[in-house]
């Protein structure tokens, strides 16, 4: 049974390596994927020294917020190494003999100003960044049931002591060298990785909705909400007319009667749109219009004809039961009517409408909407202020459970290139002591590496050179198209076979074929040279295209001479 114990007789301690010229553990940068090979014979010449460890930290310092040495990610070809030492805690402090070691890693902390944060697991999913366990324990699951108890004392019952961290660890490898003056160090090495994703887990009490506060900056959920308030006029958002500084949310006319004999108001219509293309409301099996399907329920088109009391002043919310003899058929059954005709007229009407209107939607007068069976609308839908107040909650709740949503599947980067996010490496290490037992010893904090922040993907300090050997026009003649194959369908292979450089695509040449092709597959390929040629014209075609309007060709391109490397032989 592996348990965690103190052993006075044996004592052990982590600290800075002999070749270090600082109290900490070192990081080691590489540009060559056989660093750990690098690193092995490096060491047993020693050609490691401060000298150069603190030298490729000064040039990498770049970041905007201070001088911390900033690490590069594996796609920019850099790698990085933590080392340290082990030692036994007495005079002289002797080498610990590699054989007592049973295990040995490293584990990152974050480093905030709320405090030390460990990279925590749970049944080996991500949970991200959580705060850091406090106490003896060890990282590792397989040991979190095996504890010992304190020790006893008199009229004192012992308590089992935690032992389990939960979080990631990374592993280090003990390698025995002599210093130039022939004294034996044992020196821990382990790849520090610095990749990863999380996906973000929603706080949610059970039987209550999620709280966005507990989700969301709250700086970023004041601007979210203001824009979603934004995206609709009144009354059914928030967003002024155009040359207005403020709402005027005076109840109106067009308020009252968002339909006017079949004529939308331009509320109603960027309304309508909203639910139709965004919402899909109308459509069936979608769980989460439950609450606006309801909505549109209580909302009536009204033929005014039949009751001469129904007017925009007269429609409140206590008064509209009165003109129930006047209704017609709801918005929803509206809505699914139209949209399960094949001929998508409301789709239809909708995109002509837009088209036509332009960038002047608030001053377009709308033509009729389409009615469920044929022909155009000729009734109005009344909506109540209570209505309205209604559908702007019901609005703001549906974007933001869709947030909330999408929240639970962006993958967040491990590393951050905030403010806060520092970073350090702090080192442990299991060893056998006399009895049998084994022991873990983390490094203590003059034996942790010093903090460091992580560069972003496309940080150009971070960036490192990349050669890609494009082919000349020879190449496009003297070899085969088996670069790339593509398998096509019948009816996909028919139209590329009908293309016609000099009569170009026209409308005729897609023949719309709703039953599945039973023709033969076929195979395409295509020949390297010509895909990375086409690739590397069209980027030239972009960049000068949008050079004439950003003029960034000059920190885009640059084109030096480089002469034909010498072969041996």
């Amino acid at each position: 049974m592996v348990t965690v114990v103190q052993n006075e007789k044996h004592p052990t301690r982590l600290r800075a390596p002999y070749f270090s010229g600082q109290d900490a553990a070192e990081l080691h940068r590489y540009f060559e994927p056989e660093f750990i090979t690098r690193f092995q014979r490096d060491l047993q010449r020693h050609q490691i020294n401060a000298s150069s460890l603190g030298q490729w930290k000064q040039e990498d310092a770049f970041s905007k917020h201070d001088k911390k040495p900033v690490l590069r990610l594996p796609m920019h070809k850099s790698f990085y190494l933590v080392s340290c030492e082990v030692i036994c805690d007495r005079l002289g402090h002797p080498a610990l003999d590699p054989q007592k070691i049973k295990s040995a890693g490293f584990v990152i902390r974050r480093q905030t100003a709320q405090g030390e944060q460990s990279w925590m697991l749970e049944d080996d999913e991500v949970l991200g960044w959580e705060s850091t366990p406090t106490g003896l324990r060890d990282p590792d699951v397989n040991r979190r049931f095996c504890c010992d108890k304190a020790p006893k004392s008199a009229g004192v019952v012992s308590v089992p002591i935690a032992t389990y961290t939960g979080e990631l660890t990374h592993p280090m490898h003990p390698i025995k060298v002599f210093d130039e003056k022939g004294k034996c160090h044992t020196i821990l090495h382990g790849y520090l990785p610095l990749g990863g994703t999380y996906n973000y887990r929603l706080p949610q009490t059970k039987g209550s909705r999620m709280n966005p506060n507990d989700v969301f900056d709250a700086e970023s959920l004041a601007d979210f909400n203001r824009i979603t308030a934004a995206q609709l006029l009144w009354p059914f958002g928030f967003r002024p007319v155009k040359g207005a500084a403020t709402v005027d949310k005076t109840w109106t006319e067009d308020c009252a009667r968002a339909v006017n004999k079949g004529k939308p108001t331009v509320a109603f219509f960027e309304l309508l749109r909203t639910l139709v293309n965004r919402y899909h409301l109308g459509e069936t099996n979608v769980a989460e219009n439950g609450r606006l399907e309801d909505w549109a329920t209580r909302q009536y088109f009204y033929n005014e004809a039949q009751n001469n009391q129904l007017k925009p002043e007269n429609f409140t919310d206590t008064t509209h039961v009165t003109f129930m003899s006047a209704r017609q058929y709801n918005l929803l059954d509206w809505l699914k009517k139209l949209l399960a005709e094949s001929q998508n007229r409301l789709i239809n009407y909708m995109a002509q409408q837009e088209k036509a209107a332009d960038l002047n939607v608030e001053a377009f007068n709308f033509a009729l909407l389409p009615a469920p069976a044929s022909g155009s609308l000729s009734f109005s839908l009344y909506i109540s202020p209570g209505d309205a107040q209604e559908l702007r909650s019901l609005l703001d709740q549906r974007v933001l459970d869709n947030t909330l949503n999408k929240a639970n599947e962006i993958p967040l980067p491990k590393f951050g290139q905030g403010k806060d996010d520092c970073y350090q490496a702090v080192s442990f290490v299991r060893i056998e002591d006399t009895c049998g037992h084994e022991q873990i010893v983390w490094a203590d904090a003059g034996a942790r590496t010093e903090l460091f922040r992580v560069a972003a993907p496309f940080d150009v300090n971070a960036s490192r050179p990349s050669l890609i050997q494009m082919p000349s026009l020879g190449d496009l003649r003297g070899g085969f198209a088996k670069g790339v194959s593509m398998i096509t369908p019948a009816d996909t292979f028919d139209l590329l076979d009908k293309l016609n450089l000099k009569k170009g695509v026209g409308p005729d040449l897609v023949t719309p074929n709703d039953s599945p092709s039973l023709g033969i597959q076929w195979i395409c390929s295509f020949s390297l040279p010509v895909i990375t040629l086409i690739a590397m014209i069209l980027l030239m075609i972009m960049i000068s295209l949008l050079n004439i309007v950003f003029f960034w060709l000059p920190w885009v391109r640059i084109c030096l001479p480089f002469p034909s490397i010498k072969k041996g032989g």
